[in-house]
């Protein structure tokens, strides 16, 4: 199961790749130091919950994960290390903010290197990137050899969409540990997410092998495979992992499944039993919004208004703003009125302008898929002056915010802006670099084909018409291009 908690850093590449060597290659190694993070609490109970915890975290046991750290907190209130993971696991913003404080004030009571782990996982929720990446660097450097601590930053670039270094601090812990199936199963999303399938199905093979009473191998392995376009294969996956674990939760990805493969109807039923066992509000709201979306794919709106309507007001009464201001923004994506469309994404960001419990990096980044939008729907509309200025917003926040989505936000803005005045080649210098979401690889796509780069253009062409995610982007623009892709072949 792909992990789903929510940077291009234009430092990120030279700080990542020093990961796992020495700061200072002339200094020696102190004799006796500790080849393994520290755990600091006084009691054994929160420390046994503590190691129950990491071991459901390796087998993608979320829910089990939060209630042992919640139990490990319980027994030691101070514990700080404990503290900051819930911060980094939990779908409940108000639970995010408080434990993210404690652990802030707790850590002095900690490590020097627990206080590092605070430092880097509390400053990536409140957009504090370098410093927060220079931590997690330092203690990638001085813990070499901790395979969990390896685990963690992978996973956590994983979700940053930085997966070529991702893969690099991945394949160092395998390296060491050959058999570390935790570190095998985020491998294999990573090579996936970068287009090497060979090397994710030999990794989730390993992964399987090694974990084949487990629910969670089969179910990765179903989602990797519905990345490759093997839909039915990817069903056979998701349900041997149901036969293992029942309450596991892999109706999701049947129902992310069969939505992909236009069996809607179908795949409503397998959200609705998903929402039924959903752990917490934001994943039974999550869900609830996936849900929503096949409607989208049928081209019926009315059903989607009122579907999206009906999440945005749950979310609303769960205190959930992201996901609240998500369901305006996806409405402002599909309504065929300009101007209806424009008060639906005023309607998403009225949502991030007022007091909710939300991270600032969860308000900004939302902010910036809401003004991405708003430079489209600008664009579509023809007018520029709105799409112009959207796109400048877009750079002055790329320019202090260092989020992964915030930057491809921008460069999608501006390559949106430039296509529809025709400079290509600036469009494409925006848009190579950052092209991971449908709509800028379609303007990729467009931008080659207008200045002659053939080859390119087909390249980005066979991966867009060949991705299979459950996500309202795919469902807008995917099945429309790959219909365009077949009159385009019909064509004398």
């Amino acid at each position: 199961m792909l992990r789903a908690w929510c940077v291009h850093l234009l430092v990120f590449s030279s700080l990542v790749a020093s990961a796992g060597t020495s700061s200072n290659p002339a200094q020696p190694k102190q004799k006796n130091a500790p080849t393994e993070l520290p755990v600091t609490t006084l009691s054994a109970q929160a420390r046994n919950s503590f190691e129950k915890a990491m071991r459901e975290f390796e087998e993608y046991r979320v829910p089990e994960t939060l209630q042992d750290l919640r139990a490990a907190t319980k027994a030691d209130p101070n514990f700080a290390q404990a503290l900051i993971l819930i911060s980094r696991m939990t779908t409940d913003p108000a639970e995010q903010e408080a434990t993210r404080k404690r652990a802030k004030q707790v850590a002095v009571k900690a490590s020097a290197s627990e206080q590092l782990l605070v430092r880097w996982l509390a400053g990536a929720q409140e957009n504090q990137f370098l410093p927060a990446i220079g931590a997690m660097n330092d203690l990638l450097t001085k813990y070499p050899r901790d395979q969990r601590l390896a685990y963690l930053a992978g996973d956590w670039l994983m979700q940053q969409q930085r997966y070529e270094q991702a893969v690099a601090v991945l394949e160092r812990a395998v390296a060491l540990f050959p058999d570390y199936a935790a570190a095998l199963n985020d491998l294999a999303y990573g090579y996936a997410d970068l287009g090497n399938f060979e090397k994710a199905f030999a990794a989730m093979d390993r992964y399987v092998a090694l974990e084949p009473d487990q629910p969670n191998p089969h179910d990765s392995y179903g989602e990797i495979l519905r990345m490759a376009g093997k839909l039915d294969a990817a069903l056979e996956q998701y349900r041997m992992s149901i036969r293992i674990d029942p309450n596991f939760g892999s109706e999701l990805g049947i129902a992310d499944t069969y939505a992909l493969m236009g069996r809607e109807l179908e795949a409503r039923e397998e959200y609705d039993r998903a929402i039924v066992f959903a752990p917490s509000n934001g994943d039974k709201v999550q869900r609830e919004m996936q849900s929503a979306v096949t409607w989208i794919r049928e081209n019926n709106r009315k059903q989607a208004d009122r579907a999206l309507s009906d999440v945005a007001r749950h979310a609303h009464s769960a205190g959930l703003a992201r996901l609240e201001a998500e369901a305006h923004l996806i409405q402002g994506m599909y309504e065929p009125d300009p101007n209806a469309a424009m008060k639906h994404l005023q309607a998403a960001q009225d949502v991030l302008s007022e007091e909710h419990q939300i991270s600032a990096s969860d308000r900004e980044e939302e902010l910036a898929r809401i003004l991405r939008v708003r430079t489209t729907r600008g664009v579509e509309s023809q007018d520029m002056n709105l799409a112009s200025n959207t796109a400048k917003q877009l750079q002055t926040m790329a320019s202090t915010i260092r989020s992964q989505v915030v930057q491809i936000c921008y460069h999608g803005a501006a390559g949106a802006v430039l296509v529809a005045q025709g400079k290509f080649t600036e469009a494409i210098a925006h848009l190579e670099g950052g092209a991971t979401d449908p709509e800028s690889m379609r303007l990729l796509w467009q931008a080659y084909t207008n200045t002659g780069a053939t080859s390119e253009a087909q390249a980005v062409a066979s991966k867009l018409a060949a991705l299979n995610l459950p996500t309202v982007e795919q469902a807008l623009v995917v099945p429309q291009f790959r219909v365009s892709l077949v009159s385009r072949a019909g064509q004398p």
